[in-house]
């Protein structure tokens, strides 16, 4: 049986995507929001906003907590995410209590992924490595941000993901596509696919659209990590536009401000 790759939507690494909600924090950092709505690839259908709140300190991520809002408004799932062990391999850990899933990774003496199916379930564990370049959940598009000019160039990046959602690392490798517009703007459009051929992973390619003069995330197109009635993952499109989309705010979406989802 082959299985889709769960892998954290990648449009949730974005940084800098408009509109953001900036903040002072009590540190001295800046606390960055957003956030991105996602639609069914297939017949695009609106399902789930994600509201991200990003913590940053000299330039750099540190900590990033995403909500993610279905269609009734109420909270389906969370995620936290920790940067400082890695700039592109965080610690996470991300919950969906209707499924009661559990999957991402800690580091201890080591770095281990780590998974649970369901609330009667077995936690499954594996330990792996850091091998640069090398990537995990949202920690994506940073990886990809550090090698833009690469692809713009035309040059093909491999780099190896973490994937705690089936236990294991893959070879991955990204290249440019084409160009396109969002928006109305100029845009770049990439692509990234397993690198080889590996048992017991499946997975569409993936397509990520940037803004080339920013390098901000315009929209993903891929597997997502929310599940479906029948408890699979399936493809989602997530687009991180200027302005709430009004189905997302007919399904009581929260605004994109920092604090907009208490706790």
């Amino acid at each position: 049986m082959k299985h889709a790759l769960r892998i954290s939507t990648l449009a949730a690494a974005l940084l800098l995507l408009p509109p953001l909600a900036a903040a002072q924090s009590t540190d001295g950092g800046e606390r960055r929001c957003f956030n991105g709505y996602a639609y069914t690839l297939d017949g695009g259908e609106y399902r789930y906003t994600e509201h991200h709140e990003q913590q940053r300190a000299d330039g750099h991520i540190t900590s990033w907590d995403v909500t993610y809002v279905g269609r009734d408004g109420e909270t389906i799932a969370t995620k936290t995410m920790d940067f400082s062990a890695h700039p592109t391999v965080p610690t996470y850990r991300m919950e969906i209590p209707a499924d009661g899933y559990v999957e991402g990774i800690r580091r201890d003496d080591g770095w281990t992924m780590f998974r649970r199916e369901s609330r009667e379930a077995d936690e499954q564990t594996k330990a792996f490595t850091i091998e640069e370049p090398m990537a995990a959940d949202s920690g994506f598009d940073p990886l990809l941000r550090n090698q833009f000019e690469a692809l713009q160039d035309g040059n093909t990046v491999d780099f190896r993901f973490a994937a705690a959602g089936r236990q294991g690392v893959i070879e991955l490798r990204a290249q440019k596509i084409g160009e396109t517009t969002f928006e109305g703007r100029p845009a770049v459009q990439f692509e990234a696919e397993l690198d080889m051929m590996f048992i017991n992973f499946f997975v569409d390619s993936l397509k990520l659209t940037y803004d080339p003069e920013t390098k901000r995330l315009l929209e993903y197109r891929g597997i997502g990590n929310m599940h479906d009635a029948n408890g699979e993952v399936y493809p989602v499109r997530v687009t991180y536009a200027r302005d709430m989309p009004d189905v997302a705010r007919e399904h009581g979406a929260p605004a994109a401000d920092c604090g907009a989802i208490d706790g």
